[in-house]
């Protein structure tokens, strides 16, 4: 098979959020459905400091990443921006699946989804929004590194072992080089074994433990200009 990188586009988004519900069938997002992934996702797209990329394979995205670099121009993390961007998206895959409302990713979010709720009713009604409540953003001391964060990334199930993990974190990182970042960082959970025994080949190492989840770390050289 011919593996081809190539930059996300918004008529691309489906089938990158098709190949996530493949790779990640039980999670909340995939439960919400493709429009709401699609919207998500489109907070990839929204500035230059943000990137996604999948890999086509037989016409089909076989793998993919996102990321960000962390250069303060973005008014909230990651989660939260890309909450924002499908906010709308989520309500109605939610009011037609009203069973996720007690999903367990949903109730941590109570506050945050009232609060969106109440500033889009006083926008219709004309009035002016209250600031909305932002998830908290994962932060890192970096002794002022810019800093990359890797925010997503899954592979088709069918091609698990395969090299693709590894291709998407490479290409990963050259694309934070390119935006000259030193350090890179990620979040994983810790029962996620594969996930972290591919990081760990790949250079990444354990910096926290932050309760279900390990912050992972890789410093890059970066000769850029």
């Amino acid at each position: 098979m011919t593996y081809l990188i190539k930059d996300a586009q918004t008529h691309d988004l489906k089938k990158i959020a098709a190949c996530h519900i493949a790779a990640f069938p039980d999670s909340l997002t995939s439960k919400l459905g493709i429009e709401f992934i699609s919207n998500m996702f489109k907070w990839y797209l929204s500035g230059s400091n943000k990137f996604l990329f999948w890999i086509e394979g037989n016409n089909q995205c076989i793998g993919y990443c996102g990321g960000y670099v962390m250069d303060g121009s973005d008014a909230y993390g990651a989660s939260s921006g890309m909450t924002q961007f499908g906010f709308n998206s989520a309500i109605k895959a939610m009011l037609l699946r009203p069973w996720l409302f007690f999903h367990p990713e949903v109730i941590s979010k109570y506050k945050f989804i009232l609060t969106n709720l109440k500033r889009r009713v006083k926008k219709i009604l004309g009035f002016t929004p209250d600031k909305p409540i932002v998830l908290k953003a994962q932060t890192l001391n970096t002794n002022n590194e810019l800093q990359a964060g890797l925010v997503i990334i899954g592979v088709s199930p069918q091609l698990h072992k395969k090299g693709i993990g590894s291709l998407l974190q490479v290409e990963f990182e050259k694309r934070a080089t390119q935006q000259k970042a030193t350090l890179l960082s990620l979040s994983v959970r810790r029962l996620n074994d594969k996930a972290i025994s591919s990081y760990k080949r790949n250079g990444w190492e354990i910096k926290a433990d932050e309760g279900p989840s390990y912050l992972m770390t890789k410093k890059i050289a970066n000769n850029l200009k």
